[in-house]
C-alpha cells in the first residue's frame, strides 16, 4: 500500500542505506503519492524512480519531484525482436534519446539493460559503449535477469565493462539458480560500484539479492563495513514479510528463527563456552536471539542448559532421562519441542520418579 511503501523507505532511510528505488510511477497512483511524499521529506536516500525508455513514464517521474531516474530496456537482440520489434541500431537509438530526454528534464540518470546475460558479451559491450558514448548516463547496470550466468562470467563481464566504459557499473541479479549471492561477491570483487537489492530478497519469480545478505556478506567475507544498522534487520524484515504477505521462512539466511537455534549437544556445548565456535556473528548483531533447541539430535548437554533457562538444575541422569522421552517426542512430530512441551515431559518425569520411590 501507499503508506506500507513509505514505512518502509523511511526504515531504509533509517537503516542507512544510500539509494532507494520506489517504483514505477507509471503503475499506479499511489506509488506517485507515496514518492511526492517522501520527496517532502528530504531524506538522506536518494530516491529513485524506475522507468521504462518511454516519455510517459519519464515525464511522470518528473512530476513526482525526483532527481534520479533508472531508465531500462532489454539488450538482448533476441528479447528486442520478439518482444519490442527493434533492431539493434533501432535499440540504441532509443536508448540514447530516452536517456538523452531524462538527462534534458534535469534527472540524474542511471541505465539499466535487463536480460543482458543471455546476450553475448561482445554485443552487451557494443551496445553500452554506444549509450555511454552518445547519450553519458552517469551509470549503467549489467543485469543477470533470469540468474543464468555464473559468478565466474558475472566476474568476467563486470571486469571488462569497468575497464572499457570510463562509467559507475552496478549490478543487478535475480536469485533462479540460488546463484545471486555468489554473484553479488564476484561482482564486487571486479570492482562493481553499485549493487542492487531487496530485503528478504523480495522480488520476481526467485526473487533479488538480499539486502541482508549483501551488507552481513561484504562485513564479514570481504571485510567493508557499509555503516548500516543491522540490528533493526530483524524488525524489518519482519514489516515486509507482512505488508508483501511473504512469509520468512525460518532457514532464511542472516535473519531466519534457524541462524541460531542451536539444537546437538555439541553445538550448546560448544556456542556456551564460546559463541564463536559456532556463529560467524551475534545474534543480536541482526536483531535476533541465541535459541538453545531441544530436537532428534539433542544431547544431555543441550537438556541441562534449557532446563537451567528455566531455573531448574537437573543432574546428569535426570538429563539423560528427560532426553531420551524429548528425543521420542521430537521423532513423534518431526520437529523440535517447544518449552512448554519439555515442561510437560519434565513434569510426567517427575510424578514417575515419585511413584517408583
Amino acid at each position: 500500500t501507499e503508506q506500507e511503501r513509505i514505512d518502509i523507505a523511511l526504515a531504509l532511510n533509517d537503516l542507512g542505506v544510500k539509494r532507494i528505488e520506489i517504483g514505477m510511477p507509471v503503475v499506479s497512483e499511489d506509488i506517485i503519492r507515496a514518492t511526492k511524499k517522501l520527496m517532502e521529506m528530504d531524506l538522506r536516500a536518494d530516491i529513485v524512480t524506475f522507468a521504462r525508455a518511454r516519455k510517459e513514464d519519464i515525464d511522470l517521474s518528473v512530476e513526482c519531484g525526483v532527481k534520479h531516474i533508472v531508465v531500462e530496456h532489454a539488450v538482448n537482440p533476441y528479447t528486442c525482436y520478439y518482444a519490442y520489434d527493434v533492431d539493434t541500431e533501432r535499440l540504441i537509438k532509443r536508448l540514447v534519446d530516452h536517456i538523452k530526454y531524462a538527462k534534458d528534464c534535469g534527472l540524474k540518470t542511471t541505465f539499466m539493460g535487463w536480460d543482458v546475460t543471455r546476450a553475448s558479451l561482445d554485443y552487451v559491450k557494443k551496445v553500452y559503449a554506444a549509450v555511454v558514448e552518445q547519450a553519458e548516463p552517469e551509470a549503467v547496470v549489467y543485469t543477470d535477469s533470469f540468474g543464468v550466468a555464473s559468478p565466474l562470467a558475472i566476474y568476467k563481464a563486470i571486469s571488462e565493462l569497468k575497464k572499457e566504459l570510463g562509467v559507475p557499473v552496478e549490478f543487478h541479479v535475480h536469485n533462479e539458480f540460488g546463484m545471486a549471492m555468489g554473484s553479488v561477491l564476484a561482482a564486487v570483487y571486479a570492482g562493481v560500484d553499485g549493487i542492487h537489492s531487496s530485503i528478504n530478497g523480495l522480488g520476481e519469480r526467485t526473487g533479488n539479492s538480499s539486502l541482508e545478505e549483501v551488507v552481513m556478506a561484504l562485513k564479514y567475507l570481504y571485510g567493508r563495513d557499509l555503516g548500516i544498522d543491522t540490528a533493526r534487520f530483524r524488525e524489518i524484515v519482519e514489516y515486509v514479510a507482512d505488508a508483501s504477505s511473504r512469509a520468512i521462512p525460518v532457514w532464511k539466511t542472516i535473519v531466519g528463527t534457524n541462524v541460531f537455534a542451536h539444537e546437538s549437544g555439541i553445538h550448546v556445548d560448544g556456542v556456551l563456552k564460546n559463541p564463536q565456535n559456532y556463529e560467524v556473528f551475534s545474534p543480536e548483531e541482526v536483531g535476533l536471539q541465541r535459541q538453545l533447541v531441544v530436537g532428534k539430535h539433542s544431547g544431555s548437554h543441550t537438556i541441562y542448559y534449557k532446563f537451567k533457562e528455566f531455573g531448574i538444575e537437573l543432574t546428569p541422569e535426570e538429563s539423560a532421562e528427560i532426553l531420551a522421552q524429548a528425543r521420542e517426542m521430537a521423532v513423534d512430530l518431526k520437529r523440535a519441542l517447544f518449552d512448554k512441551e519439555l515442561m510437560y515431559i519434565y513434569r510426567d518425569y517427575q510424578k514417575q520418579k515419585a511413584r517408583k520411590e
